[in-house]
């Protein structure tokens, strides 16, 4: 596909105008003011950006109840829905179908990129795969507003590469029910296949087009062995730490302090303050495909002036099919004040998600007062 299509809107009139009488005609009936405005040039101009927001808003509710089949399956239509409206836009002549094939491919880039957020954020608060999002998130809202018809296109074969690349990166491993590294990159491969292979098929000429493809799987595939990807399909479901652990009713329970309003919207570390040789322990839920097995680790890691030490490592052996995750904890005795972090990673490898806290040490009749919650998995 060498070129693509500018969308404009042209008003036709059924008859001549009157002479003198140069302007156009206003809308009739008693919808006039509702067709002006959506006719408007403000209107057109926001409309695309509106439907990239809402794609990206339903998907991301609906995804981000739960990731089943039937989730990701809507995700893939999407995938296949993409192409065909770049088919559209780029052998139509008629401008409806050339204004609703861009409509559409902005509502369904939303909602793949939404999936991106939702399946890599879930998975690990990552600072280099919040980075990767939110420049792809910048390049799309960029394109909306670029009056280069050519750029745009450009843009978009280029962002709908490097999301089908990453959707893949979680698809396959989680089909497949298997978390080794193998399918991730055997997923790089395919991804950038069917990219290359649409591509083709819709007979597209040039090679820039590819260039953002090709780049970010290279990219992918250099920084998955360093541990700065999330290991996905592995899903951190939540995390809990506190005091007094126990099992009640079948949930994984200990008791903690009301937390303040900054600790809430992540402003402050949460305080865990304890009694003299009390444990504190952390309890995570970590969802898998199913009939996936998973071998991580807790590591225990402490502040110092030095930066992050770690000061325990604990195995933990995860099978996936739960709906809600696979619940394990780890729970340190003695353990010095000052702030915590308690990751959660694989064995050796990338970090799916962690929980820092600060730890207060405090007398026995400090510890009898204080007003004490259940947090349970």
């Amino acid at each position: 596909m060498s070129e693509s299509h500018e969308i404009e809107q042209h008003v036709e009139s059924g008859g001549e105008e009157p002479p003198g009488d140069a302007s156009p005609r206003a809308p009739q009936g008693r919808f006039a003011a509702l067709r002006a405005a959506l006719q408007s040039e403000a209107v057109q101009r926001w409309t695309p950006m509106s439907l990239f927001v809402g794609g990206f808003g339903i998907d991301a509710w609906t995804l981000g109840r739960e990731v089943d089949l039937r989730a990701l399956g809507l995700v893939c239509v999407y995938v296949l829905l993409i192409p065909l409206c770049f088919a559209v836009l780029g052998r139509a002549t008629h401008e409806k179908w050339l204004k609703g094939a861009s409509l559409a491919l902005h509502f369904a880039l939303g909602a793949l990129f939404s999936a991106l957020v939702v399946l890599y954020f879930r998975s690990a608060g990552q600072f280099i795969t919040m980075l990767i999002v939110m420049v792809l998130f910048g390049i799309m809202v960029w394109n909306e507003f670029s009056s280069r018809a050519r750029r745009q296109f450009e843009l978009l074969w280029g962002i709908y590469g490097v999301s089908a690349v990453m959707l893949l990166n979680f698809l396959l491993p989680y089909a497949l029910g298997s978390v080794r590294a193998v399918w991730f990159y055997i997923s790089l491969a395919v991804g950038m296949g069917w990219v290359l292979g649409v591509r083709r098929l819709l007979g597209a000429r040039g090679w820039r087009t590819s260039v953002p493809t090709l780049g970010f799987a290279l990219v992918l595939g250099v920084l998955y062995p360093l541990g700065l990807i999330p290991p996905v399909p592995l899903v951190q479901e939540g995390a809990v730490v506190g005091l007094n652990f126990e099992k009640t009713e079948g949930r994984y329970q200990v008791l903690g302090e009301r937390p303040t309003l900054l600790e809430r919207v992540g402003l402050r570390e949460r305080v865990v303050a304890r009694a003299d040789g009390e444990p504190v322990t952390v309890v995570v839920a970590v969802s898998a495909p199913l009939r996936a097995v998973a071998n991580l680790e807790h590591r225990w890691r402490r502040r110092t002036d030095e930066g992050w030490v770690t000061t325990d490592t604990i195995p933990i052996t995860i099978r996936g099919g739960r709906d809600e995750g696979w619940r394990f904890y780890s729970r340190k005795q003695n353990i010095p004040d000052g702030l915590w972090r308690v990751e959660t990673a694989l064995k050796g490898g990338a970090v799916l998600g962690y929980e820092t806290f600060e730890v207060r040490a405090i007398s026995e009749e400090e510890r009898a007062a204080l007003e004490l919650q259940p947090r349970a998995l």
